[in-house]
């Protein structure tokens, strides 16, 4: 699945992009903040995380955020009923407009290509920039609860978030 938007091209991770995702999720700052991701990952296994992700029907799927032809993110979600998207970017992709691009059109691929009824999300407390975003794109948050980064020492607080498909089809 390729999506592209004004300034960006989601489209599936390849092999070749793996020294690109370990350069972006070793850094401390983007690292602790999504879940899978140790601070010591190899390259070799950021290729090993491309190919377990890469799609095979379903939901269940990551892909490269490019900008101007260069890996400044990812975004993907597993397979259910109700899908948990998680996105990331490098940090001198932020403060741009471009997770909330990303998430938009990725969102809107999951909702369209594969009806799901709603899909989930969570945030750090202490990621306010991504709570931002998931509330600017439509995500509704639904309580609290704690979760878990390879790279934090241990669990913590989270928001969680809800986007019916009812309320995407209301934004529109």
């Amino acid at each position: 699945m390729d999506l592209a938007t004004p300034r960006l091209v989601l489209r599936p991770l390849a092999r070749g992009d793996a020294p690109a995702l370990r350069g972006i999720v070793t850094r401390p700052e983007v690292g602790r903040m999504p879940y899978l991701f140790p601070a010591g990952m190899t390259v070799a296994q950021a290729g090993t995380f491309i190919d377990d992700w890469a799609w095979r029907g379903g939901t269940r799927m990551r892909l490269g955020i490019e900008a101007g032809r260069r890996l400044v993110g990812s975004i993907g979600a597993p397979d259910g009923a109700e899908p948990e998207i998680v996105c990331f970017l490098a940090p001198e992709a932020w403060g741009r407009g471009l997770a909330r691009e990303a998430v938009t059109a990725f969102c809107a691929a999951l909702f369209d290509r594969f009806g799901v009824p709603a899909l989930r999300a969570w945030a750090f407390t202490d990621n306010a920039a991504s709570a931002r975003v998931l509330e600017a794109c439509g995500f509704v948050r639904t309580g609290e609860g704690t979760g878990t980064s390879a790279q934090r020492l241990e669990p913590a607080p989270v928001w969680l978030y809800r986007m019916p498909r009812a309320d995407r089809e209301a934004r529109r």
